[in-house]
């Protein structure tokens, strides 16, 4: 038996609903139970987390401040159960700032700090909530990039709450290190050799990126040697060599775009962005997120999964329900209900 994820979570026939097991002993018969509580995905013994491609938002929290004339600023996102459950969003970005007691969530202190969530606890309120009423959903990925200039003497302190906050707020729904790596010498060794878990055992799950490549990765991760006993997974950034490195952040789709297709061959997970560029948002220049999503970068991230108020522009993945197959895999069978039913998520 392998000793990688699921971890303490308990592993079903695909056709079985991981709330209402005992309906479903009365009528497992390959198709969902209901709309909603019940569901089949027959290729989730097959397909993996590095076979995806889906929508996500760079800093999820945000809201656009009164009176804004930053043209970086012009954009207001929807609170994070609602991007995920009507908007398809299955990525975010939070920015987070450690201050005394508190990891509070926001852009920029004073200038812009309205946010949906005001700290990293309360974000996760949501993310929870949603996903244990919609357990069918692929796994979610969600950056965490520490604001907070790193100091040797808070540094560790800092770390460990994070990965106490993360753990008391999702506990078993977290896609750890520990249940990736498993027996391997390394998390790259266990990607590259064994792959990534399967959807099945991912499912309903959120795994969490240390989104940095400096100081604080290096005290995360004793130089880059070890995740062991870590909530998140460091961002190897364009580093594919990294023994800790299996998901990488690299937001230019046109100038990385050999590098993204090296990682994904290698079964890396990679986040790209869409745009960043407020005058092409304003002329509806599509350029950017057509790039992105032809690189094959599992996670596309935008500042608009909802029209602009202005020029209409906004993200979506071609053909997702809301996600889709990756682009630069092959995988046998794959179709976007596959990765993700519709049938079986509700708002």
């Amino acid at each position: 038996m392998s000793d990688r994820i699921p971890g303490d979570r308990l592993l079903l026939p695909a056709c079985w609903s991981r709330v209402l097991v005992l309906a479903c002993l009365g009528a497992c018969d390959g198709e969902p139970i209901n709309d909603h509580l019940g569901w089949s995905y027959p290729l989730d013994g097959t397909l993996t987390f590095a076979d995806l491609q889906a929508l996500g938002t760079h800093n999820s929290y945000h809201v656009e401040p009164e009176g804004n004339e930053v043209p970086e600023w012009d954009y207001t996102m929807s609170p994070l159960d609602v991007q995920l459950g009507v908007e398809g969003v299955r990525q975010f970005e939070l920015d987070v700032y450690a201050a005394d007691d508190e990891l509070l969530v926001m852009h920029v202190p004073f200038l812009d700090q309205v946010s949906t969530c005001a700290s990293l606890q309360d974000c996760l309120v949501p993310l929870r909530s949603w996903s244990e009423r919609n357990q069918a959903h692929h796994p979610v990925f969600v950056l965490i990039e520490l604001k907070t200039t790193y100091q040797e003497s808070e540094g560790a302190a800092t770390l460990t709450r994070l990965d106490e906050t993360l753990e008391a707020g999702l506990g078993g729904l977290l896609i750890t290190p520990d249940g990736v790596q498993g027996s391997s010498s390394s998390l790259q060794e266990a990607v590259e050799q064994q792959g990534w878990p399967t959807l099945g055992a991912l499912r309903g799950r959120y795994l969490f990126v240390l989104h940095d490549s400096g100081e604080w990765r290096d005290a995360y991760t004793e130089g880059g040697t070890t995740t062991a006993g870590r909530s998140m997974f460091p961002d190897g950034g364009s580093e594919l060599d990294l023994p800790v490195g299996v998901v990488h952040t690299m937001n230019d789709p046109v100038g990385q775009a050999a590098l993204i297709a090296e990682a994904v061959a290698l079964g890396h997970l990679v986040r790209t962005r869409a745009d960043w560029d407020p005058e092409r948002t304003r002329a509806n220049d599509h350029s950017s997120a057509d790039a992105a999503l032809l690189s094959g970068a599992h996670f596309v991230s935008t500042d608009y999964p909802t029209p602009h108020a202005d020029s209409g522009y906004f993200v979506k993945i071609p053909g997702g329900t809301p996600s889709r197959c990756n682009p630069l895999r092959e995988a046998e069978g794959c179709t976007a209900e596959a990765i993700e039913d519709p049938a079986f998520i509700s708002p």
